[in-house]
């Protein structure tokens, strides 16, 4: 009976990871969307662009891990970092996928880790 439960629960957070994954890539597509009609209607340099994708990380990222960590008992700053992880996870994914060069040891692609685990983490200890 104690192996059902375990698997029930084990069930239920990786139903609410996803939940939470498809919310922050919702608000990623979003804030995509508002960089793609800001850079139509303005001329923005490649600088604020990048910038601007980090700041998406990051509010992603940090959505992700504040909602994955919301029911999580004790320890949620783990729960935002799973979260902030597994929303990377995803992006190398689909780089791997749309990009055939693509380097997931790069300087970049490192940063990128750090980034995302770090704001998963950063919203799990506010969620």
């Amino acid at each position: 009976m104690d192996e059902n439960v375990k698997s029930i629960a084990s069930t239920i957070r990786i139903v609410s990871l996803l939940k939470c994954l498809l919310a922050s890539y919702t608000v990623t597509g979003l804030c995509l969307l508002i960089m793609a009609i800001l850079l139509y209607k303005f001329s923005i340099s490649e600088k604020i662009i990048d910038i601007s994708i980090i700041v998406i990380y990051c509010i992603s990222s940090f959505t992700a891990g504040m909602l994955f960590s919301k029911k999580a008992p004790k320890r949620r700053f783990l729960w935002g970092f799973a979260a902030g992880m597994a929303y990377f996870l995803i992006i190398c994914l689909i780089s791997v996928c749309v990009e055939p060069d693509f380097q997931p040891l790069s300087n970049a692609c490192l940063t990128t880790l750090g980034i995302c685990a770090g704001s998963g983490m950063l919203g799990g200890i506010v969620g």
